[in-house]
């Protein structure tokens, strides 16, 4: 039995994903004009708002009444202002790598900006994500460090561990997402960078995931529940199959989706683009990852990861993670087994302090409207 998306945007998130999106002009245009009969401008929410620069462009500026074209036009070049500069403060954290020989390769919003979307305003984001090969991971935290670029966390070797990627804010407005995993779900990236494709941000070479890779990395990390709604993964997945046409290598993505033992979330979210959005998504890639060996864990990982935060929910994604990782030969040590992870995923120092933390966590997450698996 084929798994289906259940964190599916509101009515109202499809309206803004279609005005962006609908290759007939007139019925973009009716989705727009749609939901801006129901919406007071000054109460969208988050997930939508940051899916306006790409209505803007999509439609015109003759396609908005005089109330919203001027904010419309002011979210655009503010996204485009903010992309230029988070691009150059990330091409000099990506220069400090690549003088001591560290490789980067660019993963989502960036790279989907600069080769999918062809358009840097589009696409608002808050950070540039930069995957690092695993094995270098110490050394290139060191080296940010070391040129005053702060980590998130206190202890970044502990955090390594056990975690996919790490926040550092860097001198004068730079954000740097770094990765030693492309996604919350370890796997080995050995062949994502077999196939990335060279690109330049802010004239800095680096390297970029190919199209299927892009796609796969959009349809997973999209997929997961989060209070602020994540579909914007809708846009890119829908961009990306547009973009790269016939290009696009169906069977690699198909292939890659089950190496990592992630079939069951791809062929959901692949399944719900053709479905709602029409996207041209073949009959026999669906076959294929619905027809995938999959495992009772694959499944209720991706049945929880799709409900609302609660502890249980919290738990399964970290017993998934510690199992994905303990398959893995990383090279970090694991002691003291699922319990041993859980106190360092967490930061206590001790297995008796993990409930209460697990109740506090929980309600701080509530209160901030984040969730940490979606990031």
């Amino acid at each position: 039995m084929s798994e289906v998306l259940a964190n599916r945007p509101t009515p109202a998130q499809l309206l803004v994903l279609h005005a962006a999106l609908d290759q007939e002009g007139g019925e973009a245009l009716a989705a727009w004009r749609h939901w801006r009969s129901g919406i007071d401008f000054d109460d969208v929410d988050h997930g939508s708002s940051r899916l306006l620069p790409l209505v803007y462009r999509r439609l015109g500026p003759d396609a908005f009444d005089a109330e919203v074209v001027g904010r419309l036009k002011g979210l655009y070049r503010r996204s485009w202002s903010r992309n230029q500069l988070l691009f150059k403060r990330a091409a000099e954290a990506i220069e400090l790598l690549g003088a001591v020989g560290i490789e980067t390769l660019v993963i989502k919003g960036a790279s989907l900006a600069l080769l999918s979307y062809w358009d840097v305003g589009v696409r608002p984001m808050d950070d540039v994500d930069v995957l690092v090969p695993i094995e270098r991971t110490g050394e290139a935290i060191s080296v940010l460090s070391a040129a005053g670029w702060s980590p998130d966390k206190d202890d970044p070797a502990t955090w390594a561990q056990v975690h996919h990627s790490l926040g550092f804010s860097g001198p004068r407005e730079g954000e740097v997402d770094l990765h030693w995993f492309s996604l919350w779900q370890p796997a080995g990236d050995r062949e994502l960078w077999a196939a990335s494709v060279p690109m330049e941000l802010a004239g800095t070479g680096t390297r970029a995931p190919s199209a299927a890779d892009q796609l796969l990395l959009a349809c997973v990390h999209g997929t997961p529940w989060s209070p602020l709604p994540p579909f914007r993964w809708i846009a890119d997945a829908v961009t990306v199959i547009r973009a790269a046409g016939e290009q696009l290598d169906w069977d690699r993505l198909a292939a890659e989706a089950e190496r990592r033992r992630l079939t069951v979330a791809t062929a959901a979210a692949l399944a719900y683009l053709r479905e709602e959005f029409g996207a041209e998504v073949p009959d026999a890639v669906l076959g294929q990852l619905r027809a995938a060996p999959t495992s009772r864990h694959e499944r209720a990982a991706f049945r929880a990861a799709c409900r609302p935060d609660s502890p249980l929910r919290t738990l399964r994604m970290a017993w998934d993670r510690y199992r994905r990782l303990r398959d893995l030969d990383t090279g970090a040590p694991r002691p003291g087994g699922f319990a041993g992870f859980a106190c360092r995923f967490w930061g206590v120092d001790s297995v008796w302090r993990l409930p209460p933390h697990a109740v506090r966590a929980f309600s701080r997450r509530r209160e901030r409207g984040g969730a940490r698996f979606a990031s």
